[in-house]
C-alpha cells in the first residue's frame, strides 16, 4: 500500500511538473506568422550612425532651428496670443468643436508591426508602447524573444513598416460615413518616428520605411470631404541624443538628460539628429513647421505627464498655433501641455478641451460645461492588437450607449481605430463604424450641435438639448414598451413629440410630475422601429 502511494505521488509530481513546464513554455502566445520574425530577417542599420548625424547635420539643423525659433518668437510677440497661462486661458473653445461630437483617432505606427499587448479582462491595453516595453517588462520580453528573437531590436521594425495597405482617402470616407467630423492621426508618437517628412529629423517616413509622406494625402482628403484635421504630437520622446557642453553625446530619457550615451540605444534613435537644446533646437521648430505646412484645426499634445510645462515650452507652440490661425479660422488645443507646479500634469486645468483616457480625468471636470473629449477604442487596445476578436471588441449597442452617455455629459468621443501593420482598417472596426454611421443618419439631430441638459442620465434614458434650449432629446437605451414617463420634463402645449426616424406623431400628456408618452402598437414590432438601438424622442419643452 505504501509502495503504491509513493508511486502514485511520484506520478502526480511528474504530471504536475510536466504541466507547469508546458504552461511555462506556452506562457505568452505564439503570434500568427505575419506578426513574427520574418525568415529573411536582416538587422536594420540606418546609413548614418548617431555620430555621423552629429558630424554631418547637427550644426546645420541647429541653425535652421534658430531661424524657426526666431520666427515663432516674433509672431508671438506681435500677435494677440502670448505664451502664458493668462493669455492662453482667454482662448474660447470653437463652436464647431463643441458641435462635432465624434472624431477618429488613428493609432498607427511602428508598434503596429508587432501588434501585441498582454490580454486583460478589463481596462486598457497599450500595444502602442510595445517598442518601449519589449526589452523592459517581463511579459513583453518573454513575448518578444519568443516571436521576434532576442537580437531583434526596436528599429528593426522600421523596414517592415511599409504602409502598403494605407488608403487615406478610403479612411476619410469611412470616417465621414460613420458621422465623424474630425480625424487625428498619431503623427509623432513617443519614439519620435514621424509620419511626415519633418526636416528636423531623419526619423521619418520619407527617409525610412514607406519612403513617402503619410500625412499630406490624409490632410488633402480631409479638406476635400469637409473633415477637420488634427495634429497629434508627443512632446516628450523615450530617448533623444543631446550634445553636452563638452561636445559629447548624452541621452535625454523622457525629460531627463543625465543618462550617459551608450551604443545600446543606437537602434532606438535611428535618424535622430543630436542637438544642444531639445526644446529650442528640435521640439518647438518641429511642431511649428508642421503647423505651417499642414495648417491643422486641432493641436493634440501627448507625452506630457513627467516634464514641467516651462521646460517643454509648449505654450510657445500653442500661442504660435493660435496666432497663425487668428482671423482665418477657429482652432482648438487639448489639455496635455505639460506638468505644473501644483499638479503633476495640467489635464483638466488648461486647454480648449479636456481629455479623458480610461477615467484619468477629474470627475468634476466631466460635470462642468467645459468642453471635453473621451479617448476610447472599439476594443480595449490602444494600437493594433492581433488578438482582438468579437469577444473583446465592444458591441454595436454598447458602443452607441457609451457614445450617447458621453454626449449627454457634454463630451465628444474621439474613437481610437487601430490600423494594422500595413495601414489597413480591420473589418471588425469597419463594421462598428458602419453601425454607428447608420444610427447617426437617423438620430444625428439628437447628437450634433446639442448641449448638456439639466440632467444628463436618468436610468436608461440619456438627455441632450438643442443649443437654443427649446428642444430636449430623450435617448432611450432600452425599449420601454407601450409608454414611457420622462420625469420633470414638460412638453409645450400643442407641440408635436416625435421619435426621430418615425413620421408618426406620438400621443402624450403632461402630468404633475413629468411627461407621459405613448408609443404606437406598430412600433412594438422591432422591424418597424427606425433603428435597432437607442431611440431618440424629440420634445419641444415649455
Amino acid at each position: 500500500m505504501k509502495k503504491k502511494f509513493i508511486i502514485g505521488l511520484l506520478f502526480l509530481l511528474i504530471v504536475t511538473y510536466g504541466c507547469s513546464q508546458n504552461d511555462k513554455e506556452e506562457g505568452v502566445p505564439l503570434a500568427p506568422e505575419q506578426y513574427r520574425r520574418p525568415e529573411n530577417f536582416q538587422p536594420y542599420n540606418y546609413k548614418y550612425s548617431t555620430q555621423d548625424l552629429k558630424s554631418l547635420f547637427s550644426e546645420e539643423i541647429m541653425q535652421k532651428a534658430a531661424k524657426q525659433y526666431k520666427k515663432v518668437t516674433k509672431i508671438n510677440e506681435d500677435g494677440k496670443w502670448k505664451p502664458s497661462a493668462e493669455s492662453l486661458d482667454m482662448h474660447q473653445t470653437p463652436e464647431w468643436f463643441k458641435d462635432a461630437k465624434f472624431g477618429m483617432f488613428i493609432d498607427w505606427g511602428l508598434w503596429s508591426v508587432a501588434g501585441w499587448a498582454p490580454m486583460r479582462a478589463e481596462g486598457a491595453m497599450y500595444p502602442d508602447w510595445y517598442e518601449f516595453r519589449m526589452d523592459k517588462h517581463p511579459e513583453f520580453i518573454e513575448y518578444h524573444e519568443k516571436n521576434w528573437g532576442k537580437d531583434f531590436q526596436r528599429d528593426d521594425f522600421i523596414p517592415l513598416f511599409t504602409a502598403d495597405g494605407y488608403q487615406p482617402q478610403e479612411l476619410v470616407e469611412i470616417a465621414k460615413e460613420a458621422g465623424m467630423k474630425y480625424i487625428i492621426p498619431f503623427s509623432k508618437h513617443h519614439s519620435g518616428f514621424c509620419l511626415w517628412p519633418s526636416s528636423y529629423t531623419h526619423r521619418n517616413t520619407l527617409k525610412m520605411g514607406p519612403g513617402k509622406d503619410l500625412i499630406a494625402p490624409l490632410v488633402e482628403s480631409c479638406r476635400n470631404e469637409g473633415i477637420k484635421f488634427g495634429f497629434y504630437f508627443s512632446l516628450e520622446e523615450w530617448e533623444y541624443p543631446v550634445i553636452g557642453e563638452d561636445g559629447k553625446l548624452t541621452n535625454r530619457m523622457w525629460g531627463k538628460e543625465s543618462e550617459e550615451y551608450t551604443s545600446s540605444i543606437k537602434k532606438k534613435i535611428s535618424g535622430k539628429i543630436p542637438v544642444k537644446n531639445y526644446t529650442r533646437d528640435y521640439l518647438i521648430p518641429q511642431a511649428t513647421e508642421f503647423i505651417d505646412q499642414y495648417n491643422p484645426d486641432i493641436l493634440w499634445y501627448d507625452g506630457d505627464w513627467d516634464t514641467n510645462v516651462d521646460s517643454l515650452r509648449s505654450y510657445d507652440i500653442s500661442a504660435y498655433f493660435y496666432n497663425q490661425a487668428e482671423g482665418k479660422k477657429e482652432v482648438a488645443i487639448n489639455d496635455r501641455n505639460g506638468g505644473h507646479e501644483e499638479e503633476k500634469w495640467q489635464r483638466s486645468i488648461r486647454g480648449d478641451f479636456f481629455t479623458n483616457e480610461f477615467d484619468d480625468m477629474k470627475e468634476e471636470a466631466i460635470q462642468t460645461i467645459h468642453a471635453w473629449e473621451e479617448c476610447k477604442g472599439i476594443s480595449q487596445s490602444y494600437g493594433y492588437n492581433w488578438q482582438d476578436t468579437e469577444e473583446n471588441v465592444i458591441g454595436s449597442k454598447e458602443f452607441i450607449d457609451m457614445f450617447v452617455d458621453i454626449v449627454a455629459h457634454g463630451g465628444n468621443l474621439l474613437l481610437i481605430v487601430n490600423l494594422d501593420e500595413q495601414g489597413a482598417l480591420p473589418e471588425i472596426q469597419k463594421k462598428r463604424l458602419s453601425d454607428i454611421g447608420k444610427w447617426l443618419e437617423v438620430n444625428g439631430q439628437g447628437v450634433y450641435s446639442t448641449r448638456p441638459y439639466k440632467k444628463q442620465v436618468d436610468g436608461n434614458v440619456s438627455y441632450t438639448q438643442s443649443k437654443n434650449a427649446k428642444n430636449v432629446y430623450a435617448i432611450l437605451k432600452e425599449w420601454p414598451g407601450n409608454e414611457i414617463f420622462l420625469k420633470e420634463i414638460y412638453a409645450e402645449k400643442g407641440s408635436k413629440i416625435e421619435m426621430l426616424g418615425n413620421k408618426e406623431p406620438l400621443e402624450w400628456v403632461n402630468t404633475s410630475k413629468g411627461l407621459n408618452i405613448k408609443l404606437p402598437e406598430r412600433l412594438q414590432n422591432e422591424n418597424n422601429r427606425p433603428c435597432k438601438y437607442a431611440w431618440v424622442l424629440k420634445v419641444k419643452t415649455k
